[in-house]
């Protein structure tokens, strides 16, 4: 007889035991009476007890924790997945198989609320089930693809399909939401199945790597992802790397993946779907709007349904996200999502913000044959040069795909959403967020009483912004409003002027009335240098030291009430600060690539120079910076060029 981490193959199965499990999944009927099938087996796991094909492999992840859980094979895996799962660098869709692990707060309460925070819920979708056995302390989630019986004779069920329209839904979106910066990154990046763990990433600090991909969920993602989370986010970011949040949801008619594929004539609601659930996914793991999310679009062949099912589909992908104030991006190869979105670019079809293309040339560059120059380039653009591969630093071994990166990701510098209230740890002081800075809330009593909130870092707290940005509405608990410009609140006093009521930030009056204190992040006078534009006078103003001159009319002027401007004296001219002249502030760029180093000087107001090159090159040799003239940090007239020699 099998332990409890062990399976065997009895003659058949008890039909207590399917009926345990079919209450375990919301009280569907089970197939009593069921009797012995050929070539099957009965895996047991705490107790938990299931058949399966007896072709399938079990794998104990407690004696094999480097185990690849994906649900593209046909499996079954005991135990919690590890943080450092050994997994193929690029792998996605769904077949068959089944999960079980031990059941933990956590786990039961992502199960519960469908959040992605943990491995098992990041797996929800329409061909996937998460289900709790609180009688014996297990998690069990099965994904299915093309046989949906095997699926049901597992778990002892008479159909999926009620599982299934309940799991279809996008899942609840966290209360919290840390919205990272988001960064157009230029460098190098990796992508793999399995989101790698803390440690392994630490291990990689010395790699030329400092972009890393994450897979947020989707019918088609085949790993499973325990390290993708909010805390993994928020340390990652902070040490410096870049993430790059991938969704595998639908695939295109023809795919090359054998996975689930778009149904053509409901293109438009599937692609509005997944992105809504790509959006809840981000949000649980703490990335908020502002930052990109990349759609995984596999290769396909490209005929005319295919090609007009995968735009119609990433149309509604970009539009939604827009919607919800997210950057779209879009990963392909780049012989057909990519090709069929190039073949569109400058029309009127709603493009991505960003492209990632697959094309495994071993270039280290984001040009490509399949994109026109002029076509996403302005930092808009990923490269995927070269395909699964086992790399290694310090000690640490990843199966990963290269890519060269100049688009966006998501950054360091945390921020959080207007209107969250935060606390920073072991400080009783709240704040709520408004224009990207804190304002102290003095009383719950302004805000109907106590309200959720997030406990953050020192480190957060100082990176948020010191007042809140320009054009940012404000509307106290007394019902007074503000525009702010330059950081001081200045009073609007009619919603007419700004063409009707604007979403606004609902703050503590204290913040108002007590403006030179620091907690309150206000200034009592907008900022040297900033321009407004009074309304209704349609008048531009500059402001230095407390007063205010008339100025040329200004594009970048914030729009605020002339009543605001009343209290603040007119002058003939506002005395300002030198604006110092532009430099080129050499960067340092050593064990950069000669387009990485182009990249790096052309961001510092620089211009790359002479080149000194060996004059043999080995063949498939990367040619790297080992030295640069002048050195980094010094100090030039803006283009000036600079020596570097690669070898």
């Amino acid at each position: 007889m099998a332990d409890r981490f062990g399976y065997d193959r009895p003659a058949g199965m008890t039909r207590s035991c399917i009926g345990m499990l079919a209450a375990l999944l919301g009280g569907l009927a089970c197939s009593t009476g069921a009797q012995a099938r050929p070539r099957t087996q009965v895996v047991q796991y705490h107790g938990a007890r299931i058949v399966v094909p007896a072709s399938w492999p079990v794998f104990d992840l407690r004696t094999a924790p480097s185990t690849c859980v994906r649900f593209n094979r046909h499996a079954v895996y005991l135990g919690t997945p590890a943080s450092m799962q050994r997994c193929p660098a690029h792998s996605v869709g769904r077949t068959e198989a089944v999960l079980l692990g031990p059941l933990s707060a956590v786990s039961a309460r992502g199960a519960r609320t469908g959040r992605a925070g943990s491995a098992a819920a990041a797996l929800a979708g329409s061909a996937s089930r998460v289900a709790v056995q609180r009688r014996h302390g297990v998690i069990i989630t099965a994904t299915w693809r093309g046989e949906p019986n095997v699926i049901e004779r597992a778990l002892g069920v008479r159909t999926l399909r009620a599982i299934s329209a309940r799991a279809a839904g996008a899942p609840p979106r966290a209360a919290e939401v840390t919205a990272h910066a988001a960064s157009a990154f230029a460098g190098l990046g990796i992508d793999v199945c399995a989101t790698p763990s803390s440690a392994a990433l630490s291990a990689w600090s010395g790699s030329p790597y400092r972009a890393v991909g994450g897979y947020l969920g989707g019918a088609n993602m085949a790993c499973s992802q325990p390290n993708f989370t909010a805390a993994w986010v928020s340390t990652e970011t902070a040490a410096g790397w870049h993430i790059i949040p991938t969704y595998v949801g639908l695939q295109a008619p023809g795919n090359s993946c054998g996975c689930a594929s778009i149904t053509p004539s409901a293109a438009a609601a599937q692609g509005t779907a997944a992105a809504n659930d790509a959006i809840g996914r981000a949000e649980a793991v703490g990335i908020g709007p502002g930052n990109p999310i990349y759609f995984d679009m596999e290769a396909y062949s490209r005929t005319s349904s295919a090609t007009a099912t995968v735009r119609t589909f990433l149309a509604s992908w970009t539009a939604t996200l827009h919607d919800a104030r997210y950057l779209s991006g879009v990963y392909s190869s780049g012989l057909s999502g990519i090709a069929d979105l190039a073949a569109l670019y400058g029309t009127s079809y709603l493009e991505p913000d960003d492209i990632w293309i697959a094309d495994w040339n071993g270039q280290q560059t984001t040009s490509d044959p399949y994109v026109p120059a002029g076509d996403w380039p302005a930092h808009q653009r990923l490269h995927q040069y070269l395909g699964g591969h086992n790399t290694t630093y310090g000690g640490v071994t990843l199966d990963i795909d290269s890519n060269d990166i100049d688009g966006a990701t998501v950054g360091s510098g945390a921020q959080f959403p207007d209107g969250t209230f935060v606390s920073v740890n072991g400080d009783p002081a709240i704040f709520r967020i408004a224009g990207g800075a804190p304002l102290l809330v003095s009383t719950w009593d302004a805000f109907g009483g106590p309200q959720p909130v997030i406990e953050i870092s020192q480190a957060q707290f100082d990176a948020l912004n010191p007042v809140p940005a320009n054009g940012t509405f404000l509307l106290t608990n007394t019902g007074n409003i503000f525009r702010v410009a330059g950081g001081a609140p200045l009073t609007v006093s009619n919603w007419s002027l700004f063409g009707g009521p604007q979403p606004a930030v609902a703050i503590d009056q204290w913040d108002i009335d007590n403006i030179t204190d620091p907690a309150a992040h206000l200034h009592t006078a907008p900022a040297d240098g900033t321009v407004v534009e009074g309304l209704p006078s349609a008048t531009y103003w500059l402001f230095g030291g407390g007063v205010r001159a008339p100025t040329t009319a200004s594009s970048t002027a914030t729009a605020v009430d002339d009543l605001g401007l009343a209290p603040f004296l007119q002058v003939a001219s506002v005395p300002l600060p030198a604006v110092p002249a532009p430099q080129c502030v050499v960067p340092r760029l050593l064990h950069k690539t000669v387009s990485q180093a182009t990249r790096a000087l052309r961001q510092a107001r620089c211009q790359l120079g002479t080149v000194h090159r060996p004059r043999h090159v080995a063949r498939h040799h990367v040619l790297r910076v080992v030295a640069q003239t002048p050195a980094s940090g010094a100090k030039r007239a803006v283009s000036y060029k600079v020596t570097v020699t690669v070898r």
